[in-house]
């Protein structure tokens, strides 16, 4: 799977990240409970680890996971090392940082077209009880389908 999902990111770079095509994004895959996570830790080690969960998903709902852990990346790469170091502190220790980091790495999701893709991954992370606490970061697949409707993009 980890081949796939490294298929998947390339394509999604050439595609909509130009910031992101000189920078080594390592991937793993890793047993947790959520789907996918993006850490940079600088200057220069990057990754996205996918969750073994995802390993049945189709390749929208990957492409949907790839996609906004690629955003968070870009979201890293924009803020720079100093800006970064505070954002991850303020990240960790408030859950008002973790709801506005997430919504707004949805929105950028949205934004560069793949609106589809995380609303069908957001239905899946809503069906399953255990991801209660974790939802309440993301928008919602009704709120995805609106802002991709307001943007012309679904």
């Amino acid at each position: 799977m980890k081949e796939k999902y490294k298929l998947i990111a390339a394509k999604l770079i050439n595609d909509s990240f130009p910031l992101l095509r000189d920078k080594k994004i390592h991937i793993f895959v890793y047993r947790f409970r959520f789907y996918g996570m993006s850490v940079w830790i600088p200057p220069f080690i990057r990754f996205i680890v996918i969750s073994t969960r995802a390993e049945g998903f189709n390749d929208n709902v990957l492409t949907g996971i790839l996609a906004h852990e690629l955003c968070h990346q870009e979201r890293y790469a924009i803020l720079g090392i100093r800006k970064y170091l505070l954002f991850a502190i303020r990240f960790l220790i408030s859950r008002k940082a973790q709801v506005e980091e997430e919504t707004a790495t949805d929105r950028l999701t949205i934004e560069k077209g793949y609106g589809r893709q995380l609303y069908e991954l957001t239905e899946i992370s809503n069906y399953y009880r255990n991801h209660d606490k974790i939802i309440e970061l993301y928008m919602s697949p009704e709120d995805i389908k609106s802002y991709s409707e307001s943007l012309g993009k679904w």
